[in-house]
């Protein structure tokens, strides 16, 4: 990775004044002077950013005047949250602010991918531009890996300088047991040693060639990515396509730098489903024979067949599996009907079945 700058260049100077961070004004009436006294003291409910750190080519450190609201970290509030964050150059936000474990205003802020050098301007809910320098640094990923026959994980290493953002935001520290610390200004532990930062991976994927000259794109998995306490995000070929055995995949990304970025496939046995069990009308167990150790089942959809001809499709509900389990939730509204047997069908052979019945209650 090539050192950040460290010197401002001309054109950022220009720009701060450009984009009317230094202002002058005629004197105001006394009217005009109320209404001037009743912004401010609007503005100063609105937290103000006070600095803005680009970690990455996807990641930014974000530094506040006070913390942000609930409303405004709020998952929920994600589509609200993206308009209050206003970039230049096609930039924005793709997850909510997370604060940092140890802070009380900074805040890890996922991106869409910044151009090295240019100059952005931020606005945050309206208030003076914030300006920063883009960077395409890419964080360091070790290696890729297969994981089943659709399927592939993109490993990074602690040891290695780089760290998950779930291990050191605030939000998912009381989950993380011994894996979550936190970082200093400089992104130090206690230690002194230096991380750069693995922002919110949703929305992102990565492009895959093969030896047989195909070339196509894998999506991120949802919530994989710092999953079974490993930091190796799980990313899946579009639908009905499969890692073929003995043909090389080699793997690009515009926010990684991968060290290893090829592998051979090889034939991964499908996952066999044993039994379901209906925990309401709306959701079920699913058991596996044996236990996957990492949550495979991310991403996974059954079809359900029930014996009066009705059909329902099935989501596996992330983050549930235990052990063998995992819970799978009704889609589209649907509900399981009592006294109704329904067959058990993986989607996209993800999983082999045989006779496995789910009564409906």
């Amino acid at each position: 990775m090539k050192i950040r700058k460290r010197i401002v260049p001309a054109a950022l100077a220009l720009s701060v004044l450009s984009v009317g961070l230094i202002t002058f004004s005629e004197p105001l009436n006394a009217d005009a002077a109320g209404h001037k006294v009743v912004a401010v003291t609007k503005n100063e409910q609105v937290a103000r950013i006070t600095k803005v750190k680009p970690l990455n080519t996807m990641t930014l450190q974000v530094t506040f005047n006070q913390p942000l609201a609930a409303a405004d970290i709020d998952p929920n509030n994600l589509e609200v949250i993206k308009k209050d964050f206003n970039f230049n150059g096609n930039l924005e936000i793709v997850n909510v602010p997370r604060l940092m474990t140890g802070s009380t205003s900074t805040y890890i802020v996922p991106v869409t991918f910044q151009e090295d050098d240019f100059i952005y301007r931020l606005s945050y809910k309206e208030q003076p531009n914030r300006i920063f320098e883009g960077t395409d640094e890419k964080v360091l990923v070790r290696n890729v890996a297969q994981v089943t026959d659709d399927t592939f994980t993109l490993e990074s290493f602690q040891v290695d300088g780089v760290v998950d953002y779930a291990n050191i935001i605030e939000a998912y520290r009381g989950g993380r047991g011994d894996l979550a610390f936190s970082l200093d200004r400089q992104n130090r532990d206690a230690s002194g040693k230096r991380f750069d930062v693995i922002s919110s991976l949703r929305d992102r994927y990565v492009t895959v060639k093969t030896s047989e000259g195909e070339e196509f794109v894998a999506n991120y998995v949802p919530f994989t990515q710092a999953a079974d306490g490993k930091q190796a995000p799980q990313f899946r070929l579009p639908a009905g396509q499969i890692l073929k055995q003995g043909v090389t995949y080699r793997v690009y990304s515009q926010w990684a730098e991968i060290d290893v970025k090829s592998f051979v496939a090889k034939k991964i046995e499908p996952f066999t489903l044993q039994s379901a069990k209906a925990i309401d009308s709306k959701s079920f167990e699913l058991q596996l024979t044996n236990d996957p150790q990492t949550d495979l089942l991310a991403g996974r959809s059954v079809e359900l067949r029930g014996n009066d001809g009705s059909t329902l499709q099935a989501q596996y509900r992330y983050s549930s599996r235990k052990g063998a389990v995992g819970v799978f939730d009704i889609a589209n509204g649907g509900t399981l009907k009592a006294g109704v047997s329904y067959t058990v069908t993986p989607l996209n052979n993800w999983a082999t079945a045989t006779n496995v019945v789910l009564q409906g209650k």
